[in-house]
């Protein structure tokens, strides 16, 4: 009877090993020091309140996608985010806007405050492009910002921000650097625009 309890343990714990699912590596972003000009004063004294980006479904989830062949959307099965798109982009806007000191002070979506103005973002591509054959691959990232004035709902300036890096290498990990550097593009692009509305 013992032997029998073992055995099926034995099989129970080989099977077990079998079915095992590969390691899942998450990824985040990692934007480095961003370049921009901070010279106008028109808005150092209103307070910004940025709110959560708007986008697509997909980008507010924690899976990686990519593009193939300009219209065949697929899945990592062993690459994902550890917070979503969405989510992050978000994030690293305040922080951009608030490392800039071109308002009193910038909160996010879940501040109470009002704000004297809100910034909406808009992230319209967000992703990795193959080429036919799976050679190589670019990072794309295409945002807009739209400044808005609290009191009378009345927009005081729109525009969109894109940017296309080649990645390192045609794999996940390619991808998110690739999807950081034109991020940090975006936001630089963003920062300036900012800049001159506030002159």
């Amino acid at each position: 009877m013992i032997r029998v309890y073992f055995a099926v343990v034995l099989v129970f714990l080989l099977s077990g090993c079998s079915t095992t699912k590969p390691a899942v590596t998450e990824y985040k972003l990692s934007l480095k020091t961003l370049k921009h000009s901070t010279d106008s004063k028109g808005c150092i004294d209103k307070s910004l309140k940025v709110s959560q980006a708007f986008s697509s479904s997909s980008l507010m989830s924690l899976q990686m996608k990519y593009v193939l062949d300009g219209h065949k959307i697929y899945a990592f099965s062993q690459a994902q985010w550890n917070n979503s798109p969405n989510q992050e982009v978000s994030s690293q806007v305040v922080k951009a806007l608030r490392d800039s000191k071109l308002f009193k002070n910038v909160q996010n979506s879940k501040s109470r405050s009002r704000g004297d103005l809100i910034l909406e973002i808009n992230i319209e591509d967000f992703m990795q492009y193959y080429s036919k054959d799976l050679d190589k691959s670019d990072a794309s990232v295409e945002i807009s910002f739209t400044l808005i004035d609290s009191i009378s709902s009345e927009v005081i300036a729109t525009k969109t921000f894109s940017a296309k890096k080649e990645t390192s290498s045609p794999d996940a990990s390619g991808g998110v650097k690739g999807l950081d550097a034109a991020l940090t593009n975006v936001l630089e692009q963003g920062l300036d625009f900012l800049n001159k509305v506030c002159k």
